[in-house]
C-alpha cells in the first residue's frame, strides 16, 4: 500500500514538472512572438500546438506563419484543425484567409462560399460564422452571413444591431436605412430603442442634414404605404424632435393621440418640450389645441395652467415686448388670479403677474399693490420674505432705492442663512453698484462668495472682481450726472456708465441700454470692460431676435477675451444660440464640448453635458 502510494506521488510530481516546462515553453514562444522573432516563435508553438491544438497558441501560431509567409505550412496545419473541428467556422474563415494572403483568390472565395455553403440553420452557427467573418475583416461575408440566416431561421430581424454596426463600417448608410425600416415594419415597441440608436449614429456628422432627410423621407414613405404603423409615426415624432422640428413634430403628436385615443398625452408632453426649448409659439398652439378639446381631454388643467407659464416665458425673453401682447396677458393672469385667489398655491402666478405690472405695462403702484395684498394674506416667513424682495424690485425700478435698499435688507436681517436672505443680500449689492457705490457694493459682493448657492456666489465674485480691475478714484466733479440716481459715486467714468448700463438692462430698457454700452466701449477700447460690454450687448441682441450679430460678438469674446471671467459664459451662450435659435445642432454640440474640455471647473458643465448628451438623442427633453 505504501508502495501504491509512493509511485502516485511520483506521478503527480512528474507531471506537475511537465506543467512547468510547458507554461516556461510557451512564455518563451511568446516572448519570441513579442520581440518578432517569428522564426523562434514557430518552431516553439509547431511543439505546442501539436499537443494542445484547440488553446490559444493557434491563434499565435497561425499569424506567426502569416508573417513568415509559410503560406503551405499554415494551410496544412489548417486543414488539419477543420478535420479535428469541424463546427468551429473560424478554422474555415482562416484558411480562406490563408489562400488569400497567398494570391489565390480563386480558392479563397470558394473556402468562404463553403462556410455560407454549409451554415446551419441555427442562431449559435450563424452568429459564430459571422463573428469569424468579422474578426477577419470580412464584412461583406458578414452580411451575407447574417442574410442568410436570417431566411434559414425565417427572422427577418435576427442581429439587426450587428449588421447595422458592419453597414456603419461599409458607409452603407442606405443599408443601414433600409434596415431601420425592416424594423419599423414589424410595428413592435421592442425594436424601439435599436431604431433610436441606429438613427443617433447615423446622424453623427451629419453637417448638411442630408441624412436626416433621407432617413425623415424613408420613414415617411413608409408611414404613407401603411398608415396603421405606430411604431413609424413615433419614431417620426422623435425624430422630429431631435431635430429640433417642433412643428412637425405637434402634427405627429395630434396623430399619435387620435390614433391611440390618448388625445392630450404626446400633444402636452411636445407642448413642454418645446416650451423647453424655446419654441414658444409651437408650445402655445398646442395647449391651446388641448384647451379646444374640452375638460374631458387629457392635461386640459395642465394645460390651462402651463399656457400662461410659456406665454410669460415668451413676452419676457423678448425685446422689445408688443404692449397689447402684455395687456393681453395681464389680463390673463388677473383672471386666472380672480378665479383662484391669492394664497400659497397661487403664488407663482401673482408674483410674475406683478413682475409683468411693472416691467412690461407700466402699472408700478398695482404691482406694488398686489405685493402688498399678498403679503398680507399669507403667515409663511418665506413666503412674505420673497414676496418682499419682488416689492424691493419694483420699487427700485421707479427710483426708489432707498426703500428698495430697506427691504432687501429686512430680508436679510429675517434670513441670513437662507437662500432667500443671500438674493436679498446680492440684490442690494447690486444697487449700491448700480447707483455707483462701488466700494459698498465690494464689500457686500465679498461677503457673497462664500454664499452657498452657487450662482449667487458665481455671480458676487464676477461683480466683485469687475469692479476691482476697474476701480479708480476721481474727483467728485467728474461725477456721471446724466441719471439723478447715479450720483456722489466713485470710480471711473467707464465703470459707471457700464453700472448704468447694467441698471438700464435691469429696467428692461433695452435700446437705452445698448447705447449705454456702446459708449463704455467707446470710453476704454482697450480697457478690461469690453468683454463685458460685448457680453450684455450680445444678451439684448438675442432678446431683440438679431442673432447673426450676437453670434459676432459671443465669437468676439471667445476669440480676444478667452482667458478672462466671461468666456466660458459666452461659450455655453453662443451654445444655445446655435441650438434654440440658429438651429444648427452641430455647431451647439460643439461649443457643449468645447465647455467640457477647456472650461472644466465652469459653473455650466453640468448643463453642457446634459444639453450635449440630449442633443446626439440620448434623452428628449
Amino acid at each position: 500500500m505504501k508502495k501504491l502510494a509512493l509511485i502516485i506521488m511520483l506521478l503527480f510530481a512528474c507531471s506537475g514538472v511537465a506543467i512547468a516546462q510547458q507554461s516556461q515553453e510557451e512564455q518563451l514562444a511568446l516572448q519570441y512572438y513579442k520581440d518578432k522573432e517569428y522564426d523562434k516563435a514557430v518552431e516553439l508553438f509547431e511543439k505546442i500546438h501539436a499537443k494542445k491544438p484547440d488553446s490559444y497558441i493557434y491563434y499565435y501560431y497561425y499569424h506567426a506563419l502569416l508573417e513568415l509567409e509559410r503560406y503551405e505550412a499554415a494551410e496544412k496545419m489548417l486543414k488539419k484543425q477543420v478535420k479535428a473541428y469541424p463546427n468551429v467556422q473560424r478554422y474555415k474563415v482562416d484558411l480562406g484567409l490563408v489562400y488569400e494572403r497567398s494570391g489565390d483568390n480563386a480558392k479563397a472565395e470558394k473556402a468562404y462560399q463553403e462556410c455560407l455553403k454549409h451554415l446551419q440553420a441555427k442562431e449559435s452557427a450563424v452568429s459564430e460564422l459571422y463573428n469569424a467573418f468579422m474578426a477577419r475583416g470580412k464584412y461583406e461575408y458578414a452580411i451575407e452571413t447574417v442574410l442568410k440566416g436570417r431566411k434559414m431561421l425565417d427572422n427577418e430581424q435576427y442581429m439587426s444591431k450587428n449588421i447595422i454596426n458592419t453597414y456603419k463600417l461599409l458607409h452603407q448608410n442606405d443599408k443601414i436605412i433600409d434596415e431601420i425600416i425592416s424594423l419599423v415594419k414589424t410595428d413592435n415597441e421592442k425594436y424601439q430603442n435599436d431604431v433610436q440608436t441606429a438613427i443617433q449614429d447615423l446622424l453623427i456628422d451629419d453637417d448638411d442634414n442630408y441624412q436626416y432627410i433621407s432617413i425623415r423621407t424613408a420613414l415617411q414613405k413608409f408611414s404613407q404605404k401603411y398608415p396603421n404603423n405606430i411604431l413609424c409615426v413615433k419614431e417620426l415624432y422623435w425624430i422630429s424632435q431631435l431635430h429640433k422640428d417642433y412643428e412637425e413634430a405637434l402634427v405627429l403628436a395630434k396623430a399619435l393621440d387620435k390614433r391611440l385615443k390618448v388625445e392630450g398625452v404626446y400633444t402636452y408632453e411636445l407642448a413642454t418640450v418645446a416650451a423647453s426649448n424655446r419654441d414658444y409659439n409651437t408650445a402655445i398652439e398646442a395647449l391651446n389645441y388641448i384647451i379646444k378639446k374640452g375638460e374631458e381631454t387629457h392635461n386640459y388643467i395642465q394645460a390651462k395652467m402651463k399656457i400662461l407659464d410659456v406665454k410669460y416665458m415668451q413676452l419676457t425673453e423678448s425685446s422689445p415686448v408688443k404692449m397689447v401682447d402684455a395687456i393681453n396677458l395681464e389680463q390673463d393672469f388677473r383672471k386666472v388670479l380672480e378665479e383662484n385667489g391669492l394664497h400659497s398655491g397661487t403664488m407663482d402666478w401673482i408674483r410674475k403677474y406683478a413682475h409683468l405690472l411693472a416691467f412690461y405695462v407700466n402699472k408700478p403702484q398695482e404691482a406694488m399693490d398686489v405685493l402688498h395684498e399678498a403679503m398680507a394674506a399669507t403667515r409663511d416667513l418665506k413666503e412674505k420674505n420673497q414676496y418682499k424682495i419682488d416689492l424691493a424690485d419694483v420699487q427700485l425700478y421707479v427710483g426708489n432705492v432707498w426703500d428698495a435698499s430697506l427691504n432687501y435688507s429686512q430680508v436679510d436681517k429675517d434670513m441670513p442663512n437662507d437662500v432667500l436672505g443671500n438674493e436679498a443680500k446680492y440684490k442690494n449689492a447690486m444697487l449700491s453698484f448700480y447707483i455707483g457705490e462701488f466700494n459698498w457694493a465690494k464689500s457686500q459682493l465679498d461677503v457673497l462668495a462664500a454664499a452657498t448657492t452657487k450662482l449667487i456666489a458665481n455671480d458676487a465674485i464676477y461683480t466683485s472682481m469687475l469692479i476691482s480691475d476697474n476701480l479708480e478714484e476721481t474727483d467728485d466733479e467728474e461725477s456721471d450726472t446724466t441719471m439723478n440716481l447715479f450720483h456722489n459715486s466713485e470710480g471711473n467714468l467707464a465703470l459707471k456708465k457700464y453700472a448704468q448700463a447694467e441698471f438700464l438692462i435691469f429696467q428692461n430698457k433695452n435700446d437705452e441700454a445698448l447705447k449705454a454700452l456702446d459708449s463704455v466701449m467707446i470710453m476704454s477700447p482697450f480697457g478690461t470692460l469690453m468683454d463685458d460690454a460685448l457680453y450684455q450687448k450680445a444678451l439684448i441682441l438675442i432678446k431683440q431676435k438679431n442673432y447673426l450679430e450676437a453670434e459676432k460678438l459671443l465669437l468676439q469674446i471667445i476669440e480676444k477675451y478667452g482667458d478672462q471671467l466671461l468666456a466660458d459664459d459666452a461659450v455655453f451662450q453662443l451654445a444655445e444660440l446655435y441650438e434654440y435659435y440658429l438651429k444648427d445642432i452641430p455647431k451647439a454640440m460643439e461649443y457643449y464640448q468645447k465647455i467640457l474640455k477647456d472650461y472644466s471647473d465652469s459653473l455650466f458643465v453640468v448643463q453642457a453635458r446634459n444639453r450635449f448628451r440630449t442633443l446626439r438623442g440620448d434623452t428628449l427633453q
